[in-house]
C-alpha cells in the first residue's frame, strides 16, 4: 500500500465525516468565546492599567453611538456630554467583550472559507490531473495509430511497387507467347 492510495482511501471514507466535525468545532469555538469574553471584561475592569483604556473606549463608543443615533433621527449634533467614569468603564468593557466575540466569529468564518477554497483547489487539481491523464492516453493512442498507419502505408507502397514489376514480366512473356 502506497501513500497515495492511503490518502485517497482516507478522503473517500473520512471526508463526509470531516464536514460535520469542523462545523461542530467552529460552533464550539464560537460558543466558548462568549464566556471567555465575559471573563476578559471582568479582568480588564479589575486591572488598574486597563481601566483607563476601558474608560476611553467607553467614552469614544458613547460619542459615536450618540452622534449616529441623533444624526439618523434627523437632528444636528452640537455637543454630547461625556459619560461618568463608572458608566464609561462598563460601556468600554462591553465593547471590548463584543469586539472579542466578533473577532472570534470572523476568525472562524475566515478559517472555514480558507478550508473550503483549499478543498475546491484540490478538486480542481484532481480534475486537471484526470484531464491530463486522459489527454496523455489519447496522445499515446494517436502516436500508436500514426505508427500503424505509417506501417500500412509502407506495406502498401512496397506491394504496389512489386505489382507493376510483375505486370512488366507478364507483358514480356506475352510478347514471346
Amino acid at each position: 500500500i502506497n501513500l497515495a492510495s492511503l490518502v485517497t482511501r482516507f478522503n473517500r471514507e473520512m471526508a463526509p465525516v470531516a464536514l460535520p466535525i469542523t462545523k461542530i468545532l467552529s460552533l464550539f469555538v464560537k460558543t466558548l468565546s462568549k464566556p471567555l469574553s465575559k471573563h476578559l471584561k471582568h479582568q480588564f475592569a479589575k486591572n488598574e492599567y486597563t481601566q483607563g483604556f476601558l474608560v476611553g473606549v467607553g467614552r469614544v463608543n458613547h460619542q459615536i453611538t450618540s452622534r449616529l443615533t441623533m444624526w439618523s433621527s434627523g437632528y444636528k449634533v452640537r455637543s454630547i456630554h461625556p459619560l461618568e467614569e463608572k458608566d464609561a468603564m462598563k460601556n468600554g468593557a462591553e465593547f471590548v467583550g463584543e469586539t472579542f466575540v466578533m473577532g472570534v466569529a470572523m476568525g472562524v468564518v475566515i478559517w472555514e472559507y480558507n478550508r473550503s477554497s483549499e478543498s475546491n483547489k484540490m478538486k480542481e487539481e484532481k480534475k486537471r490531473a484526470e484531464a491530463k491523464a486522459e489527454q496523455d492516453a489519447l496522445d499515446m493512442k494517436l502516436v500508436k495509430l500514426t505508427e500503424r498507419l505509417q506501417t500500412l502505408e509502407d506495406l502498401i507502397k512496397s506491394n504496389t511497387d512489386s505489382i507493376p514489376k510483375a505486370g512488366e514480366k507478364n507483358k514480356k512473356w506475352k510478347l514471346f507467347g
